[in-house]
C-alpha cells in the first residue's frame, strides 16, 4: 500500500463485506431501544474505545437536535471508575462490573473489537448473555468469542485493525443518518438550536 487511493480501496473492499441485513438489525435495534426509553452503552478497547467515545457522544447531540432522547453512553468513559476498578479487581472484569449496578436488563449493549477475544469484552459479554441482556458486536479479522456469545454478529472478514475501525465509525454513521432522516420525517422533528451549525456549514461563516 503505497498511496491513499490504495489504503481506500482496501476499506471499500472491507466495507463491502458488510452483512447489509445485519446492519438493518443493528439500526432496528438501536431505534428500538430508543424509543423505549431505554439505554444503549458501548464498550470497546484502544481505537475502539475512541470509537465508542465518539459515536456516544455523536448520537447524544444529533439526535438531541431533532429534540429526540438519546440514552448513549460508554460506562468507562471515567477514567476515575476505569482505573480504580482495573487497580482495585483486574483491568479484565472492568466492563463485567458495570453489568447489573449500571446496564439493565432491557438496556442494549455494544462491543466494538478488532480481534473480538479481549478478555475484558469477553467476561462482559458472557455476563450480559447470563443476565439475559440484548447485545451486539462488530468485529474483523476471525470474529473471535465474543461474535459467537453475542445476539447479532457484524463481522467484517479482514486483517487489518484500521480498516476495522474505519468500519465501525462508517457504519454507526450510516445508521445515524438513518435515524435522523427517520425521526425527522416520521416524527415530525426538526433541528433546533441550530443557527451556529447551519452558518457554519451552509453560509461558510465563522460561528
Amino acid at each position: 500500500m503505497v498511496s491513499l487511493q490504495g489504503y481506500s480501496s482496501q476499506l471499500s473492499e472491507a466495507l463491502s463485506l458488510v452483512d447489509q441485513a445485519a446492519v438493518d438489525r443493528l439500526y432496528q435495534r438501536i431505534l428500538f431501544t430508543l424509543e423505549a426509553g431505554n439505554t444503549i452503552y458501548l464498550f470497546g478497547n484502544g481505537g475502539s474505545h475512541a470509537n465508542a467515545h465518539h459515536i456516544a457522544g455523536d448520537y447524544q447531540k444529533s439526535l438531541a437536535l431533532l429534540g429526540f432522547p438519546a440514552k448513549v453512553f460508554c460506562p468507562t468513559d471515567n477514567s476515575c471508575y476505569l482505573t480504580a476498578a482495573s487497580n482495585d479487581i483486574d483491568y479484565t472484569e472492568s466492563f463485567s462490573l458495570t453489568i447489573g449496578p449500571i446496564v439493565s436488563p432491557n438496556d442494549f449493549v455494544i462491543y466494538l473489537s478488532g480481534s473480538g477475544n479481549s478478555m475484558n469484552l469477553v467476561k462482559c459479554s458472557t455476563k450480559c448473555r447470563e443476565q439475559g441482556i440484548y447485545q451486539a458486536s462488530l468485529t474483523a479479522f476471525q470474529g473471535g468469542r465474543i461474535s459467537k456469545i453475542v445476539d447479532l454478529s457484524i463481522h467484517i472478514p479482514i486483517a487489518d485493525m484500521e480498516i476495522a475501525e474505519d468500519c465501525q465509525i462508517i457504519i454507526f454513521h450510516f445508521i445515524k443518518q438513518r435515524l435522523t432522516e427517520y425521526i425527522s420525517t416520521t416524527m415530525g422533528s426538526s433541528r433546533v438550536h441550530a443557527d451556529k451549525y447551519l452558518r457554519r456549514i451552509s453560509e461558510d461563516n465563522v460561528a
